[in-house]
């Protein structure tokens, strides 16, 4: 995507955004988008406790009331004819 841009491009542009902007408003615009992650992030978060609590509630877990299948028995050695 920014293959084609350099070090020089790249400081030459962020340059000209803090000479429009302001240092307080690109600082700010940072703050901002910090705060908007960590929402977001804390958002999701509650989403999926939210639908674990869900799925727990709906479907209780289940207890096998069963036995356990026989352990297998050792396998028996063919005969072997001497003649």
């Amino acid at each position: 995507m920014f293959g084609s841009l350099g070090p020089l491009e790249i400081s030459l542009i962020v340059a000209v955004v803090v000479l429009l902007f302001g240092v307080g408003k690109f600082a700010g615009l940072g703050k901002d988008l910090g705060s908007s992650i960590k929402e977001f992030r804390r958002a999701v978060k509650d989403d999926d406790e939210e639908e674990a609590k869900k799925a727990a509630a709906i479907a209780p877990p289940t207890v096998s009331t069963t036995q356990a299948p026989p352990p297998p028995q050792p396998a028996e050695k063919p005969k072997q004819n001497l003649f």
